[in-house]
């Protein structure tokens, strides 16, 4: 859009403050996808999508008001700045909206890797194939692998308000995925793989298919367990799931309407000293990652736990006032069609010293665990929560055979505080990273 961006943003600001807008701000994204799935080393199904629209926000006498369109005509504006200034009315009244002025500084993370739509079909559809091989050849017990899929897509936004600010950004991705079947004995298992970048030749089929076939073997011949307290050790992904469970606890907005469990603990110890836990927009190659977040607020690292004292909470520009503090550069838009809120970056646990082998090695008894189901039934407020899991046993300090059937409980308040151990092994799964954790004497409901 470029040139053409700054004359309809001029356009429409001017627009929404002829009709009676206080402040006015646009908001345009533009984005790509493409998707090719494979099944038997054949294409089965492949998409391309492109979209694009305008959000308008505005603020009169105190009330918000917004509306969206995907038409970038005269006429489609028009109807957009009445619509915004019309619903504004029905809003209620909040003498702490504003909107941001231009910043001193603006991040300059890199989140675009233009090669990736330059690479053929062809390159493509093999490196798909080639993420099905590293499956296929990773055990013989993986008898089947259901599909491989290559996607990528950019998306290109732009950002302007009655205050001066005109922003632009432009941000890729790629990735692969498989599913793999293990079966044994007359028992079948699938197993989810994938690998994500910003950069393709990032992208790794090793990664993606072996850990596709791994974890479709892994659970073959699993077993309930005894009831009991025991240590886990969480994979990263899981690590990571968990971790993100909780994010939504560091939202500024959360903690004023006294919704998270970590509300008034600024300053407190609220978990092991070997925890710090961060959230970053300014990192390069990174999913999270972008110069500015959906307000036009520069992104910025916040360390959110620092050796298990709570450092800092999240804010846009609306709970940051509310707060009587300043935004934290995290009010994130899913996409033009909405508003902003509180959400994360590239949000992460610090790696340890400890090699993921050494966490298990000094575990005498407990459960490595590679998946959880019931994530969403966790409750934010109180930090209760109860999970369905399924692992590999551990037994002096070896991995033994596979679990299922049992449901891990307890309270996050708790869990962070029995964190005894993290990894060296940090890894990220899109936007959210973590390493290998091992949390003591967690409550395992087995047999």
């Amino acid at each position: 859009m470029g040139q053409s961006f700054l004359e309809f943003a001029k356009t429409g600001l001017h627009k929404a403050m002829q009709n009676g807008a206080d402040h006015a701000e646009l908001f345009v994204v533009k984005g790509r996808s493409f998707e090719v799935e494979l099944k038997n080393n054949h294409i089965d199904d492949m998409k391309q999508a492109e979209s694009s629209g305008v959000g308008l926000r505005v603020l009169k006498d105190g009330r918000a008001g917004f509306s969206f369109s995907s038409d970038f005509r005269t006429t489609a504006l028009d109807k957009m700045v009445v619509q915004a200034i019309t619903n504004s009315r029905y809003s209620d009244k909040d003498e702490t909206l504003y909107f941001p002025t231009p910043a001193n500084h603006y991040p300059q993370p890199i989140c675009y890797d233009g090669t990736v739509k330059k690479i053929s079909l062809d390159e493509k559809l093999d490196l798909a194939r080639e993420t099905t091989r590293y499956a296929e050849q990773y055990d013989s017990r993986v008898k089947q692998v259901e599909r491989s899929c290559y996607e990528d897509g950019e998306v290109e936004m732009w950002l302007a308000n009655s205050n001066g600010v005109f922003l632009h950004q432009l941000g890729n991705y790629c990735g692969l995925s498989c599913l793999a079947l293990g079966a044994q004995n007359g028992e079948q298992q699938s197993g989810y793989g994938m690998d994500s970048n910003i950069r393709y030749t990032g992208l790794s089929a090793k990664t993606a298919g072996e850990m596709a076939a791994r974890r479709a073997v892994q659970m073959l011949g699993a077993a309930q367990i005894e009831s009991g307290k025991m240590d886990l050790v969480l994979e990263p992904m899981i690590a990571a799931q968990i971790m993100g469970i909780i994010s939504s606890c560091f939202s500024g907005e959360a903690v004023r309407k006294k919704k998270s469990f970590l509300a008034g603990k600024l300053g407190d110890a609220v978990a092991n000293s070997q925890l710090t836990l961060i959230d970053d927009g300014t990192l390069d190659y990174h999913m999270g990652s972008a110069s500015f977040d959906g307000e036009g607020m520069p992104t910025q690292r916040t360390v959110l736990i620092e050796n298990g004292v709570l450092q800092q909470y999240l804010y846009d520009t609306a709970s940051a006032a509310k707060a009587g503090t300043s935004s934290t550069g995290n009010g994130m838009r899913g996409g033009y069609k909405g508003t902003p809120h509180v959400g994360t970056t590239n949000y992460y646990v610090k790696a340890g010293s400890i090699a993921p082998a050494q966490l298990i090695s000094e575990v005498s008894y407990g459960v490595y665990i590679t998946d959880i189901m019931g994530a969403h039934t966790a409750n934010a407020v109180s930090g209760d929560f109860s999970f369905g899991a399924s692992g590999i046993l551990i037994e002096h300090g070896q991995l033994t055979h596979p679990v299922r059937g049992i449901t891990i409980a307890g309270n996050f308040q708790q869990l962070l505080q029995k964190i005894s151990g993290i990894g060296s092994d940090l890894t990220f799964f899109g936007s959210q990273g973590a390493p290998t954790i091992r949390i003591a004497e967690i409550a395992v409901s087995g047999k």
